[in-house]
């Protein structure tokens, strides 16, 4: 398997393959439900779509920080708490544990759909989708490339393996005879 991150711009041109799977990761203030279900229709072989600020906790000082380690596994919760907190202009939403079980269990529904390639896409393509590009490939024992830096966002790191752990869960494909 080989995992990929890119910028949006970049992977817009794509088109959908049934072998291939997406994580697409938008800025909260994106209307992302929606490109999640676009993307769920294109006919890719299987997607996630997540919104979170390539930020931690400490953005926002103390409350942040608390509210992430009380709510952090609960979305719904944490994100009433945290609009009510500091308003809802623009929503404040860094990476949290419910996201980096998403992304596990994400990578872990691969198994057994035949996915040859995985494509981790954010807006610049590199903090976010570069961070959960390399860990997916550890985790599955993958190839990783990218077309941006290898910059690392150390919040969405930590929080993957504090969440997930950090040992490598092979995953091989699905082997598809011709007929």
């Amino acid at each position: 398997m080989l995992v990929s991150a890119f910028r949006v711009g970049e992977f817009d041109g794509m088109s959908p393959r049934s072998d291939a799977a997406v994580l697409r990761i938008c800025d909260p203030t994106d209307d992302w439900r929606a490109q999640g279900r676009g993307l769920a229709q294109a006919g890719w072989g299987s997607t996630l779509t997540l919104a979170f600020w390539d930020m931690d906790s400490s953005a926002l000082g103390v409350k942040g920080h608390l509210i992430t380690r009380l709510w952090g596994r609960n979305r719904a919760v944490f994100e009433a708490l945290a609009g009510r907190l500091f308003g809802s202009d623009i929503p404040w939403r860094p990476f949290i544990a419910a996201d980096a079980v998403a992304i596990a269990a994400f990578a872990d529904s691969l198994a057994d759909k035949g996915i040859a390639e995985l494509f981790v896409v954010c807006r610049n393509g590199r903090g976010r989708s570069g961070t959960v590009g390399r860990w997916l490939a550890h985790r599955l024992g993958a190839r990783f490339t990218t077309s941006g830096d290898d910059r690392d966002s150390g919040h969405i790191r930590e929080t993957l393996d504090r969440i997930n752990g950090s040992a490598a869960n092979r995953i091989e494909p699905t082997l598809i005879q011709a007929a």
